[in-house]
């Protein structure tokens, strides 16, 4: 691959494939909360909570995986590239241990997280399935991270692509039943998910072994050795710890909101089930732009941080204003086509887009200053970011929740405060790590 540069057409050419990966993933978990809203509204408000749940124990081990991309971009930039199998398996073996940390810690946190609520006795049995399977996806994150962090795409997209399009018709299939197939109702959607993210899992592995890899990058260097996997995974530690704190202060605003009930817990389950798909530009931003990002830091090329941050910052504004049109323009007739068995007053669907739109667009352009955190390794500050959010985020929603009572239609509205704040936060923290880098190198900082 040629060297990056972080022009507009080099970000489009990396930032489309890898778009096309996370939309087929996060379509997935759209659709299966659409298709659960059409067998009955308690089991989309079940499946939207247990996954607001399974985020707190998914999304740290995920995060943490994904730090191999900035080590195999790092170590691809720098040509060191005969040390990216070992480090890569690293990861493996991290997604493997993660199932005896998150495995029981989840069965106690279920216990208390879903008591009382209305959906109780449907939850718990596809919690704990979709608990079960959480190693998968820091794996298929990691395995994702050795071609992603080379710029190649090509293999992630055809791979998520295959695994989405078998998992969509089978979800539907074992929710509904087909045949001499019996439905499972909500369960359906988690089997599905077993045996589409085992297989992706799968085929990435035995590519990630072909003899090619193992001979350039030494992927068949497999062993666990204690220092290489301390050194790899403590920069992602801090990242990880960032979002649990991320998670559960999400999780405790979403508790908030669900042990209301009523069109509280609707307002949260609509709303939901919108940022279970539109977050999938913010993923794509972030990997694509950390991935340039890597390559830049690695090769020494500090000039052109800034022209790979407006190259970033014109795709977001294109995507938040094509997705402007359904949300705001035409939100009674989007929410009708989505949400066809759910009846909400024309007022209410026009404040939740809006809120749901607004989060939207301060969610995604956190990505582009976010990834340069990331590629700097400045876990710190994650750190620091994850305890504030427990308080431009759950402190903030708290307040206006149970103080100000506000109405369930303005619950995502509030909530697009925490993500403004968060992003110029992150910008701020961004502009600080490319001043010392450019003071070092001599350059004039813009």
């Amino acid at each position: 691959m040629d060297s990056l540069t972080g022009g507009l057409r080099e970000f489009v050419l990396l930032f489309f494939p890898i778009l096309a990966t996370t939309f087929s993933s996060y379509l997935f978990i759209f659709v299966e909360k659409l298709l659960l809203s059409r067998l009955s509204t308690q089991a989309m408000e079940a499946a939207v909570n247990a996954a607001y749940a399974c985020q707190i124990f998914q999304n740290p081990c995920v995060a943490l995986a994904m730090m191999a991309q900035v080590c195999v971009g790092r170590l691809y930039g720098a040509h060191e590239w005969k040390s990216i199998g070992s480090v890569v398996w690293q990861f493996i073996w991290f997604s493997l241990f993660s199932f005896f940390i998150t495995g029981p810690l989840s069965l106690i946190f279920s216990q208390y997280y879903f008591y009382g609520t209305s959906f109780q006795e449907i939850v718990l049995p596809y919690f704990y399935f979709l608990v079960s399977i959480n190693f998968l996806f820091p794996l298929g994150a990691a395995l994702s991270c050795f071609y992603l962090g080379q710029g190649k795409t090509r293999l992630v997209l055809l791979g998520t692509l295959g695994a989405q399009l078998f998992k969509l018709p089978l979800a539907y299939i074992l929710i509904f039943g087909w045949g001499k197939i019996p439905a499972f109702g909500l369960m359906g959607g988690a089997f599905s998910t077993l045996l589409s993210q085992g297989g992706f899992c799968l085929s990435l592995l035995g590519v990630f072994l072909y003899s090619k890899h193992a001979e350039a990058f030494h992927t068949k260097e497999w062993k666990f050795q204690p220092h290489l996997f301390w050194e790899s995974i403590r920069p992602g530690s801090l990242r990880a710890i960032n979002r649990i704190l991320n998670t559960t202060s999400w999780a405790a605003i979403a508790y908030l909101m669900s042990s209301k009930g009523g069109d509280y817990l609707l307002a949260l389950s609509v709303g939901g089930t919108l940022f279970f798909f539109l977050p999938c530009i913010g993923d794509a931003v972030c990997q694509t732009q950390t991935t340039i990002v890597s390559n830049l830091v690695g090769a020494g090329d500090y000039h052109l941080l800034n022209k790979a941050f407006y190259s970033g910052s014109i795709l977001v504004l294109i995507t938040i204003s094509l997705f402007g049109v359904p949300l705001l323009l035409f939100p009674t007739q989007t929410f009708s086509y989505l949400f066809a068995t759910i009846t909400l007053d024309k007022a209410s669907i026009s404040l939740i887009f809006f809120g749901v739109w607004l989060s939207f667009v301060f969610y995604t352009w956190l990505y582009v200053p976010l990834s340069y955190v990331l590629a700097f390794k400045d876990m710190n500050f994650f750190l620091i970011m994850g305890a504030m959010n427990w308080i431009n985020g759950f402190l903030l929603m708290y307040f206006a929740i149970n103080i100000l009572e506000i109405e369930a239609s303005m619950f995502w509205l509030v909530l697009s405060l925490m993500h403004g704040s968060t992003t110029l936060l992150y910008y701020w923290r961004m502009k600080v790590l490319q001043s010392q880098v450019f003071v070092k190198a001599g350059i004039l900082a813009t």
